[in-house]
């Protein structure tokens, strides 16, 4: 737990970023490598991300709802998806750092598969909306798959550049994708015909990147839809069946997802942080915290002493 010392430097140093997390799939399609922290703060990009949990505990977040990592067990993170890993305390009986392997990639690296059968890509794509497609894949889960082992070849084969080291890591990260297709079949997830695509993007405009760098402001979601090009009742309905949350409630997930930071790792004041995130008030700020969290922005707070 940061000093209160600590807290106060690191109070002038944060400053209220942007979820968003850049991503350059032209010249680095994928990456992969390997981390020891506990805390990443909440993001989100257009790569997917995958990571193995070697050694050590990881709480991981998506999307409001909250995993425990034991070694052995990978998350899987889709475009879009907002992610972090949580700094909660350590126990006394998982004193171990954490160690694991991450990899980003854009699916379309993915490799094809045989003429008439599903693509990858748009499995990755339906999964993200399907409830029998878990986030997390447990070391049971994946007991009788080397996913551990693809995930140090990408990292080999990335880190040394070889002749065909691309060919090599799309392969792998192919396998992987496919191993975890196939334990989300076991468990129910079914193939879907529906035809997919981004109403929300453009090559000049996104909502989720206009929501994140604006969030702090009064955002009309009737000028939200305009920008798209759409009706307020069609924009929210699509909204709502695409991410799962009306354009209200992600609007008010992101502020929090920002609030986090500034609660955990400053000492400012919570009228302060509702100021700073777009709230009315420290008592909205509240209000709307224990909704989305299920306690108070204080206990959230206390819960890193």
């Amino acid at each position: 737990m940061p000093t209160n010392k600590l807290l106060a430097e690191n109070s002038l140093r944060i400053e209220m970023d942007d979820l968003f997390e850049y991503s350059d799939s032209l010249n680095a399609p994928f990456q992969a490598f390997s981390g020891d922290w506990k805390y990443v703060k909440p993001h989100w990009h257009y790569f997917t991300e995958m990571v193995y949990l070697v050694s050590g505990i990881l709480y991981a977040e998506v999307d409001g709802k909250q995993f425990t990592m034991n070694p052995g067990d990978m998350i899987i993170f889709h475009p879009k998806q907002i992610h972090a890993f949580l700094d909660y305390p350590v126990k006394e009986d998982n004193p171990d750092k954490p160690f694991f392997y991450v990899i980003k990639f854009d699916d379309m690296i993915l490799s094809n598969t045989t003429p008439g059968s599903p693509k990858l890509p748009k499995l990755l794509d339906n999964a993200n909306a399907a409830s029998e497609a878990n986030n997390l894949l447990t070391a049971r889960d994946l007991r009788f798959n080397p996913v551990k082992m693809y995930f140090e070849y990408c990292m080999w084969e990335t880190k040394n550049r070889q002749f065909g080291y691309d060919i090599k890591v799309a392969s792998m990260i192919s396998l992987i994708v496919t191993e975890v297709i196939r334990i989300w079949l076991r468990h129910g997830f079914k193939f879907s015909t529906k035809t997919t695509f981004d109403q929300f993007s453009t090559k000049d405009f996104s909502v989720l990147e206009y929501i994140d760098k604006h969030s702090a402001e009064n955002i009309s979601i009737e000028d939200l839809a305009s920008k798209c090009g759409m009706c307020y009742s069609n924009f929210a309905k699509q909204f709502k069946t695409q991410f799962g949350k009306t354009c209200k409630e992600y609007i008010e997930f992101i502020r929090i997802c920002k609030a986090d930071t500034l609660l955990l790792y400053t000492d400012k004041t919570l009228d302060y942080i509702s100021q700073e995130t777009g709230f009315t008030d420290a008592s909205h700020f509240i209000r709307t915290y224990k909704k989305i969290r299920g306690i108070t922005p204080k206990q959230r707070r206390n819960s890193q002493l």
